[in-house]
């Protein structure tokens, strides 16, 4: 794996937190398609790119609990980002295990990529709880812009795939560092 200083991919194991229905809705036909949200063979991810700092305590809560997230769509030099992953619903094998990994690459704006991993694992094993808890990927991303890096637009691309129902997510998000 390829990073500048200023990324960094922390990997962590998260709790699970929030049903799938509380942030998309009962109904999977009027689930929304956007390059940072998608669902396909009732398997859903989304990428978000928050300016939180305390988005880990925000997610370390009971799973009853809701966590809320504000988005972001530009930072300034210096001004932490985290960019998350979540996902639900993995499919289970005959003996209740998930198989879900996940790739990531950021590109900045002069299209160098500046982090690129593969195939991490996001979940294996027995799945614990309901499958349509949202898990937050063990990927996360913290993104500080210092003095070096190019002002404009940099993306987050991220696949997620659950091996079991061998379906592929392909999620893209991006921000702008500004003066």
């Amino acid at each position: 794996m390829k990073t500048l200083p200023l990324i960094l991919i922390l990997i962590f194991s998260f709790n699970v937190n929030a049903e799938v229905t509380k942030y998309f809705g009962k109904d999977k036909t009027k689930w929304s398609q956007t390059e940072f949200r998608k669902t396909k063979n009732d398997f859903a991810a989304w990428l978000l790119v928050t300016p939180d700092t305390d988005w880990q305590q925000k997610w370390d809560t009971s799973p009853d609990t809701v966590p809320y997230f504000r988005e972001a769509t530009s930072a300034k030099r210096g001004e932490p980002l985290a960019i998350l992953a979540f996902f639900a619903n993995p499919k289970t094998d005959q003996k209740n295990e998930t198989d879900v990994i996940c790739s990531l690459k950021v590109t900045n704006p002069n299209g160098k990529i500046t982090a690129d991993a593969k195939d991490i694992v996001c979940l294996s094993g027995v799945l614990q709880g309901n499958p349509n808890n949202i898990r937050l990927s063990p990927a996360a991303i913290q993104f500080v812009g210092d003095s070096n890096d190019p002002f404009g637009t940099w993306v987050v691309d991220v696949n997620i795939k659950d091996i079991n129902r061998n379906t592929n997510l392909d999620l893209r998000a991006h921000f702008d560092l500004v003066p």
